[in-house]
């Protein structure tokens, strides 16, 4: 795979100094000129000189992602005198590909279409349209718009059978693509500059939607990159833009010097995710919500504790079939058992898992592993939901008890153990701020143990007031970091470095609270 670094500027002094400071972390360079239109060849021939790596000149206007509004005139000129320059590659819209002709050797023409609105069905035909306006030697691309997961992974299936074809998908919902092309047969790979500060502290814009940072894509990268034997590994949710996985699976398959790679996907639906993930690149899933139940009902070759719960949070590849698993159960069981470790230290309270009343807030996937994973070491457990009828059903299947919301302040229990979104997407960084907290605080036991499933951030609001009102705080991170060292086991048959996994876990809400 050839990883390409792409730059845009209004000025061409200002492109070259940041493009050049980028020549490290890549294996050529595309200078957009959108805004500069023709920086005259002199300029051109000096920085290809300079660069010492292939250079790619590439003026889009409107029709891929670009702003230039010159003439077709001025647009030919600019690429005949960029080939004479020095430049490796133009890159020439297929529309107007016969009329550019060719371009002067060395340099070869990349002939792009650019699809902005959606993927089309039929890629087929959108590729056979370049193919008519080629000439030899030209590398043909194929860009279009994600609008959704599903759309990314019908590219990347197109993509496998055709042959030395650039591809992949703009926009948000297709970035796994720009990860994944070179897997499924991509020459080329196109990526945002790396976050270095530029003059005066402004970060360099990206110049296409959904392009990742080449920084963040050689951070996951396996050591001397991907090829078309690379593993692909994943999470999977809606939404899942803040997931911390790709960053501890990443850490720990690069530490382990595994040939594979690890991204996020946001499907509409997991049967539709399923069906288009049938390449054998594809090894493994972490699944998430809303998914667990839906993974459950997807699957049939299931271990014993997502029998028991009905979730799934792992898909994994065993030869040509997908086996199911539910590591969230040993997560919890394993994270309990060392916090009541801790947590009897102080007088009066239980130090086993069987000797606790357990409350757990929630009613999905999550909440039904921690109900089983105390159940299964004959713990109580008392389930409350806000709709009743989903505590009943968890409590049915799990031998526990439910109760209604409003019961809550009755319930007296050693463990609270708290399963919803709230007090993620409502937390600040201000870890004083109790507005997302999913109880009031009044019904906060003092001198429980409280253990928050919520991870975003280490430190929730929830676990904020139980410090205060004296009792053992237990972060969704632990719980976390568990499950996710279970997974990599099932995912590559390999020991994962668990305390790397934590550091990495750590940076990834580190760098999600500062914005990063």
């Amino acid at each position: 795979m050839a990883i390409v670094v792409s730059h845009i500027a209004d000025d061409f002094e200002t492109l070259a100094r940041r493009a050049l400071r980028q020549v490290p972390l890549c294996d050529l360079i595309e200078l957009r000129l959108d805004r500069i239109a023709h920086p005259g060849k002199e300029r051109i021939e000096e920085f290809c000189r300079a660069a010492k790596k292939p250079v790619i000149i590439a003026c889009n206007g409107p029709e891929a992602f670009g702003t230039f509004q010159g003439s077709k005139d001025e647009l030919f000129q600019l690429y005949h005198d960029a080939a004479q320059a020095g430049a490796r590659f133009v890159d020439i819209d297929y529309r107007l590909s016969l009329e550019l002709g060719e371009v002067e050797a060395p340099c070869h023409r990349i002939v792009s279409r650019h699809v902005l609105e959606g993927t089309p069905e039929d890629l087929d035909a959108c590729h056979e349209e370049i193919q008519e306006v080629l000439y030899e030697g030209d590398v043909t691309k194929l860009v279009t718009h994600a609008d959704s997961c599903e759309d990314g992974l019908r590219l990347l299936a197109w993509l496998r059978g055709t042959k030395g074809i650039v591809s992949f998908c703009s926009g948000a919902a297709g970035s796994f693509t720009r990860v994944l092309a070179p897997i499924f047969g991509s020459p080329f790979t196109y990526c945002a500059p790396a976050d270095i500060p530029d003059e005066g502290g402004a970060v360099v814009e990206r110049t296409a939607p959904g392009q990742l940072r080449v920084n963040d894509l050689l951070a996951i990268l396996p050591p001397g990159g991907v090829s078309q034997e690379t593993a692909v590994l994943g999470v999977v949710g809606n939404p899942i833009g803040r997931s911390y996985s790709p960053w501890v699976h990443g850490m720990a398959l690069k530490a382990a010097k595994l040939d594979a790679v690890y991204v996020a996907f946001e499907p509409s639906s997991f049967d539709a995710f399923v069906a288009l993930t049938s390449d054998g690149n594809y090894r493994g899933f972490s699944i998430t919500a809303p998914f667990k139940e839906d993974a459950y009902r997807s699957s049939t070759d299931r271990d014993a504790a997502s029998e028991k719960t009905g979730a799934v949070n792992t898909f994994f590849r065993d030869g040509e079939r997908w086996r199911a698993a539910n590591t969230d159960v040993a997560g919890v069981r394993e994270t309990l058992e060392r916090a009541l470790e801790i947590h009897s230290q102080k007088p009066g309270v239980p130090g086993s898992v069987a000797a606790v009343h357990a409350l757990v807030l929630g009613s999905g996937g999550a909440a039904r592993a921690a109900a089983w994973a105390v159940r299964s070491l004959d713990g109580r457990v008392t389930v409350a939901a806000r709709r009743k009828e989903r505590a009943d059903a968890v409590a049915a299947e799990l031998d526990c008890e439910a109760v209604e919301w409003s019961a809550i302040p009755s319930v007296e229990y050693d463990v609270l153990i708290h399963t919803t979104p709230i007090g993620s997407l409502a937390s600040t960084n201000n870890c004083a701020d109790t507005e997302g907290l999913v109880v009031p605080a009044e019904w906060i036991r003092p001198g429980s143990l409280v253990f928050d499933a919520v991870y975003r951030p280490i430190r929730t609001p929830l676990l904020a007031l139980a410090h205060e009102k004296g009792c053992t705080a237990v972060p969704g991170g632990e719980w976390f970091c568990r499950q996710a060292a279970l997974q990599f086991r099932l995912f590559t048959q390999c020991e994962p470095d668990e305390e790397l996994m934590r550091q990495a876990f750590e940076h990834a809400d580190e760098s999600a609270r500062s914005g990063r």
